[in-house]
């Protein structure tokens, strides 16, 4: 599910996004409701705000925040990327490596399923 919302003008494709009372900006937490920004923001002329595409629940690919363990984990979010805390609560996953890929490090996008 995505929904186009307002975004800081600083977000990019693949970053993870919270509200922070104005609009979504890079997610540090899990903390409040989670998004994956999928298309590079725009600028609406008329209010000189910033929108984008932005996936609330289900696949998405986000950018790792750290090296990712082959075998994928429990979804955690910090400055707007995602790495495995197999201790975090449910609110999503980090897919396990596909065969024949290369181990994904920092910076890499990743597939999540967002609970």
């Amino acid at each position: 599910m995505w929904v186009t919302v307002k975004v800081n003008s600083s977000v990019i494709v693949g970053e993870c996004v919270a509200w922070d009372g104005s609009e979504y900006y890079h997610a540090s937490s899990l903390a409040t409701p989670l998004g994956v920004v999928i298309e590079t923001p725009t600028l609406d002329d008329d209010t000189s705000e910033y929108y984008a595409p932005v996936q609330f629940a289900g696949i998405a690919w986000a950018k790792a925040s750290r090296d990712i363990p082959n075998e994928g984990g429990e979804l955690m979010v910090e400055s707007g990327g995602v790495y495995v805390d197999n201790s975090a609560d449910g609110a999503g996953i980090i897919a396990p490596l596909p065969r024949g890929q290369d181990p994904r490090a920092s910076n890499d996008l990743v597939m999540i399923h967002i609970r």
